[in-house]
């Protein structure tokens, strides 16, 4: 609004009929160019007080109070003016200052409300342009730039015109101006307030944070420290736990190893030992029969020698019974009542000798089992004396064996402990014969290397986990299985040979189940190695799957025939399906080779026998053609089974492959389901 006073201003300076006008401006310019930088305040105000001294109405406080005010040569000549002339500028500058006020106000309430620093720029900008516009319009000299800079710089004491008429206008017009500064002073000091309460209140907060994440630094470096102090204690403390743990567990083994010996020699000496025969350069073993054996067989060979006495004595007493009814010598005949009573008695002695006969023969068959359970414990012992891993070593720097489990034929199963995990495993170590070529070597590390790859995958509650992998030395290499620790479904079956059906039909139910997740996966996998010995049992019964040595993968091409088997000749012969014994051709086998297995299995678990060539060897069995020739299931009259058990062993021993159903199809026999009927 100052500037658009300031064009009227040059404008009618620019009018007046005063030739030295120009030269007075120069003058005062000249004077007042020298003075700019100690009037800085001055030089700012001065679009509001050119206005007020010639044209326009000035708010009394904007006034500036240069210096250069009070000179006299610029006074006079900025106070003479036509009167009329200049009340109708006036009265223009009157409503163009009305207008800049409203703007003026509507960009100071825009400024408050959103505190956006563009609008000021803009301010700046329109000022600049209406200063364009007064230049445009008043530069009619060349001394235009320098009578506004001249003007700017001059009192407005000195424009005060002689009538007061002005000065009154002046305070009238600027009133609104003044009321909105007032109000937006007003906002602007409580926008301002409240923005510095909220200032404060964010720099309280930032210090609380600042606080707490420095608390917490300090509490997060305070607990590295400690971990890194818990880390190296552990690291100074773990070789320590290892050793005590170590000499525990061997203390244990030990103890137990010893405690087995003891119990050998007490059972040799009731059951028996095995002995040494020398047949020239021949020497063979052979069983002796301990005390308690050798009294059970003779107190067995005088029950018999007395039923032989009872019925010869009944013999003849029929005989002179007889020799009385012809006559012959009534003087040697026995009366008929002495004669019904002599041989009543020889009846219930028969009778009584046949009760302890039983008696005798199953205590015998009790001692048998006892007899096979402590030959394998001896072959045990015997097997863990000779083996080069029995001085309790730590394999791995992790698994500590203690005592030998079992043995086979290139492997030795150890009971061990994990000291990284805590907790019992069962290591087997694979051993390479030494006089093997280097060829068979690498074809048994590739065999084992496959069964690791196969089983290291199974991850089910019926089937044994495989752990770990490992090379010991050149001619050895472990792998570490899940440990159970109960016994094997072989050692059960000679424990007790017949099972009840409803104990055997939960095992084959269970073994059924890991089947199913054999052949559920993406790569359906064939056992085909399904056998007592390789059902393991843990502590609480649970049965589970073992040894995949012989498994096979069913690769994605294999049709619905099943795939080649080019391991012909291996597996235990007695739970192999037909199909695995013809030489004429290379046959084609899937998941039925384990359904009959299984089926071999429940039917041994049943009648305490298995289907087909019990009593035959594996040898026999391959040369006669046994299972070659099983086309059908016989099955004995005791012990008493149900109906659907027998109709579950015939589908598995199905002859014919073809007929046979496979794992998945014989897991929906409602037999082997347990929902709620």
């Amino acid at each position: 609004m100052s500037d658009d006073f300031l064009t009227h201003f040059s404008s009618n300076s620019s009018n007046q009929s005063d030739p030295s006008l120009p030269t007075k401006l120069a003058k005062l310019e000249a004077r007042m160019v020298g003075k700019g930088s100690l009037n800085t305040p001055v030089q700012a105000s001065w679009s509001s007080v050119s206005s007020v001294a010639k044209f326009g109405p000035t708010d009394p406080g904007e006034q500036s109070t240069s210096s250069d005010s009070e000179d006299d040569t610029g006074g006079e000549f900025l106070i003479q003016a036509n009167t009329q002339k200049r009340m109708k500028l006036q009265e223009d500058d009157h409503s163009i200052a009305l207008q800049q006020s409203e703007i003026v106000a509507e960009e100071r309430i825009k400024t408050v409300e959103s505190g956006d620093t563009k609008s000021g720029s803009e301010d700046i900008n329109r000022k600049k342009q209406g200063r364009g516009r007064g230049r445009s319009v008043t530069s009619r000299g060349r001394g235009s730039k320098a009578n506004d800079q001249t003007r700017s710089q001059v009192s407005p004491s000195i424009f005060s015109p002689s009538n007061g008429q002005p000065e009154n206008l002046l305070h009238k017009e600027n009133r609104p101006k003044e009321v909105l500064g007032k109000h937006g002073r007003a906002s602007l000091e409580d926008e301002n307030a409240s923005l510095r309460a909220k200032v404060t209140l964010l720099e309280e907060d930032l210090r609380k944070s600042r606080q707490e994440a420095s608390d917490r630094q300090q509490l997060c470096s305070q607990l590295e420290k400690e971990l890194r102090d818990l880390k190296d204690q552990e690291q100074k403390i773990k070789p320590k736990r290892i050793k005590v743990i170590s000499e525990l567990l061997i203390s244990v083994s030990k103890a137990e190893r010893q405690e087995a010996r003891m119990k050998i020699r007490q059972d040799s000496l009731r059951l028996g030992n095995v002995g040494v025969i020398r047949a020239g350069t021949i020497i063979s073993e052979t069983w002796e029969d301990g005390q308690q054996l050798k009294d059970l067989n003779a107190h067995l060979r005088h029950l018999l020698e007395t039923k032989e006495t009872i019925e010869r004595h009944r013999k003849s007493l029929k005989k002179r019974q007889s020799d009385k009814g012809d006559g012959s010598d009534a003087e040697t005949g026995i009366p008929e009542e002495d004669f019904l009573i002599q041989d009543e008695i020889c009846k219930s002695r028969l009778a009584s000798i046949k009760r302890e006969e039983e008696i005798s023969l199953r205590e015998r068959d009790r001692y048998e089992l006892e007899k096979g359970r402590l030959i394998r414990e001896m072959k045990r012992i015997r097997d863990e004396d000779g083996s080069r891993f029995n001085n309790f070593q730590i394999l791995n720097h992790r698994y500590a064996l203690l005592n030998l489990l079992g043995k086979g034929g290139f492997s030795e199963v150890y009971k061990a402990y994990d000291l990284v995990e805590y907790r019992y495993v069962a290591c087997k170590l694979h051993g390479l014969n030494a006089q093997w070529s280097e060829e068979k070597k690498q074809s048994y590390i590739r065999h084992a290397i496959r069964e690791y790859n196969i089983h290291k995958s199974l991850v089910h509650h019926h089937i044994v986990r495989l752990w770990d992998i490992f090379e010991i030395d050149q001619n050895t290499f472990c792998t570490v299985l899940e440990y159970c620790s109960g016994k094997d479904l072989d050692a059960v079956l000679k424990a007790t040979p017949i099972l009840p059906e409803r104990e055997a039909k939960i095992i084959i139910v269970q073994i059924f189940q890991g089947l199913v997740y054999l052949n559920k996966r993406p790569q359906k996998i064939i056992h085909y190695d399904l056998k007592p010995g390789n059902v393991l049992f843990d502590d609480v019964g649970v049965a589970k799957v073992t040894d995949f040595g012989l498994s096979k993968i069913v690769e994605d091409d294999v049709g619905s025939q099943g795939m080649e088997l080019t391991s012909q000749g291996a597996g235990t012969y007695w739970y192999l399906p037909p199909e695995c014994f013809e030489l004429s051709k290379i046959p084609l086998i899937s998941s039925k080779v384990d359904v009959w297995s299984a089926g071999v299995l429940f039917y041994q678990m049943l009648f305490g026998k298995r289907p087909f060539g019990h009593d035959q060897t594996q040898e026999r069995i391959l040369r006669e053609d046994t299972i070659i020739r099983a086309r059908k299931v016989e099955f004995p009259s005791r012990p008493a089974v149900s109906s659907e058990a027998k109709d579950l062993i015939r589908r598995c021993l199905t002859y014919n492959q073809a007929e046979r159903p496979d794992v998945l199809t014989i897991a929906q026999d409602p037999y082997l389901s347990y929902t709620k009927k």
